[in-house]
């Protein structure tokens, strides 16, 4: 069915943007209220880290590690004047912004495609009210930003002959480009892109007509390209079109063991200095390299990728038959309905929100509905049905090569939801009058609602969601919501025993409930537990504040290991030295040398309780944290 003059009108297109605003809004303002919604984690904080380096122009002088496009735009929200401390919640505003602008591309793309207002319809409330693509869309990500490009230039495929094709290539070429440079996810999408174009136009008679402006097309996104590389050329000194993560990340995800599904991480990385965030990917693959050639000399970008591509290239050819299972896995985890982990736990989040916890709608019908949809674009306009089988496909092999995970379905999620609108507007199209073409369709639908809701090798596995336990504490931590803290470290406890991160956050989250006197704290036994297991094995690379919190708990239990550890460290750490002092319980030496330490030291916690009043009425003054004596 090609697409007729027949569309959704202005005042249609607004009304499904603003029900999707107005769906969004309200889970947003919900997100807003947590933790997470209020501290960014991850690839959210580097994202913000990134688009404040860009708008001060102060870039690390080194390659790009990641795609730039989208703290690009974020860095627009720095130099408009934005305070640091409001940038989550504009960055996801701004995505639920992009989500209503995807709604009403979702709801044009159908009802072109399918020549029916009421395919756009659905197509648009499909993607308005899909919980997933509004999570995401409420992350600081780049998923969002991305699709908006991909279904832009969607919107570009010509259905029919029509005098406007050259600048339409052109749009399809730099929306696409755009897209890819936001997210190198789209880069096979990128270079399917004048096979998806030919396929579109073939109808023409004359396809000759068509390359001079599908090169033009191709050399105006080639031109974003080259100035993606020149700006790369400008910070660090290296050319360089495609951020320096990739055959790392394809290592990781395609090496034997690989689980296919999500980045696993094999080493223990201590926490950066000055508050930095560092990509924990990128801190291993480093380390990593390090560790199996010797060279620990400065990176050299060039060398390093080698490698990685070496090793990869080197174990796929070696086992085949491993690499080949791991494709088939990753193409089933593909059509599963699980939302795969990606940061984030995605039904772990769903379950939190007031506002997604029950939204019925998931990959498995928007599969099997866009599926449908397909078969009726396919039986009335062949050559637009062959361009969006191969975009999809394109999209699908991009996937499949890296992480089969929920945020790198979003493009097909959207196209999906484009394709489902047209199953409902044109049942007849793909529910045919011959029994012979009922069966069919009727065994593809079968098959696919196989796949999707069935649970192989482990496809809706839970065993993530102690990350996202740990994720809201740190949240709730750098928030002060301290209560929040210690009940989300107890949940990551009882999932994994003896986490180190999450025995952390429960010792130095009790430790504040103290401070400030806060109501209704769990039992103090609980804290002492804590303490004892991080005094016995203490993690690697822990802060010098967490043995002093140790060493606090186990003097308020009356054990001596806690001045032990105190005096362990008053040589080095005035705090430490504070807390003997305070406590009674430092040597004549000690307590000289606590009254030589400079006037211009910077008060700690200990220094400040030390100094708070004389010694007799310290015990009064605090003795919510320290036991009379």
């Amino acid at each position: 069915m090609e697409a007729g003059p027949r569309t959704l009108t202005r005042p249609t297109l607004w009304i499904i943007a603003l029900l999707a605003l107005l769906y969004g809004g309200g889970h947003l303002a919900w997100y807003w209220g947590t933790p997470l919604g209020q501290s960014a984690v991850l690839d959210e904080r580097e994202n913000l880290q990134l688009a404040a380096q860009i708008a001060a122009g102060r870039l690390p002088p080194e390659p790009f590690y990641r795609a730039m496009g989208y703290p690009l735009v974020l860095a627009g929200l720095s130099a408009a004047g934005l305070a640091s401390e409001k940038a989550p919640y504009a960055a996801t505003f701004l995505g639920l912004l992009l989500h209503a602008l995807n709604t009403v591309l979702v709801a044009r793309l159908a009802a072109r495609w399918f020549g029916a207002p009421r395919a756009g319809l659905v197509a648009g409330l499909l993607h308005g009210f899909n919980p997933v693509l509004l999570h995401y869309a409420t992350q600081v990500l780049d998923g969002t930003l991305a699709n908006s490009l991909f279904l832009a230039g969607l919107l570009a495929l010509p259905g029919r002959a029509e005098p406007g094709a050259r600048r339409s290539a052109g749009w399809l070429s730099l929306a696409w480009t755009g897209a890819a440079l936001v997210r190198p996810q789209f880069l096979l999408v990128w270079l399917a892109l004048p096979f998806v174009w030919l396929i579109a136009v073939g109808e023409w008679r004359d396809r000759r007509a068509q390359l001079r402006p599908l090169l033009l097309a191709l050399a105006a996104g080639g031109a974003l390209w080259l100035a993606t590389g020149a700006w790369s050329w400008r910070v660090s000194g290296e050319f360089r079109l495609l951020p320096w993560q990739g055959p790392y990340n394809l290592w990781a995800a395609n090496h034997p063991g690989a689980n296919g599904r999500y980045y696993t991480q094999t080493l223990v990385l201590t926490a950066p200095p000055d508050g930095l965030q560092e990509n924990p990917a990128r801190m291993e693959s480093v380390l990593l390299y390090q560790r199996e050639t010797g060279d620990t000399g400065p990176l050299r970008v060039a060398v390093f990728n080698r490698y990685w591509r070496d090793r990869l290239v080197h174990e796929t050819l070696a086992h085949p038959a491993a690499w080949l299972r791991l494709m088939l896995r990753k193409l089933y985890y593909l059509a599963n309905n699980a939302e795969q982990y990606n940061n984030k736990t995605y039904a772990f989040h769903q379950a939190l929100s007031p506002w997604l916890r029950f939204n019925p709608l998931g990959w498995g019908a928007l599969l099997l509905g866009g599926t449908l949809g397909w078969l009726a674009l396919a039986r009335t306009s062949r050559a637009l049905g062959g361009a969006v089988l191969l975009t999809a496909a394109a999209v699908a092999a991009s996937i499949a090569v890296g992480y089969v995970s929920a945020r790198f379905r979003l493009p097909l999620a959207a196209l999906l939801c484009a394709l489902a609108g047209g199953a409902v507007a044109a049942p007849r199209a793909w529910w045919p009058d011959d029994f012979r073409g009922r069966w069919k369709t009727s065994l593809v639908v079968l098959l696919l609602g196989v796949l999707a809701y069935s649970n192989w090798f482990g496809a809706a596995d839970q065993s993530t969601v102690v990350q996202d336990h740990l994720l809201v504490a740190l949240a709730a931590e750098r928030t002060g919501a301290d209560r929040i803290t210690w009940d989300e470290a107890h949940a990551a406890l009882a999932l994994r025993p003896g986490h180190p991160d999450a025995l952390a956050l429960g010792l130095t989250s009790y430790f504040n409930l103290l401070l400030t006197g806060a109501p209704a704290r769990p039992p103090e036994a609980e804290w002492l537990f804590l303490a004892r297991v991080l005094h016995e094995q203490p993690p690697a690379g822990a802060p010098p504040r967490l043995a002093k919190l140790v060493a606090l708990a186990l003097w308020r239990s009356g054990s001596p290991a806690g001045v032990e550890l105190w005096r362990r460290h008053a040589a080095a750490d005035p705090e430490a030295l504070a807390a003997l002092v305070l406590s009674r319980q430092a040597t004549v030496a000690e307590r000289a040398l606590f009254r030589a330490l400079p006037e211009a030291y910077p008060p700690g916690l200990f220094r400040r309780m030390a100094e708070a009043a004389p010694p007799v009425e310290i015990r009064e003054a605090t003795g919510r944290i320290f036991p009379a004596q």
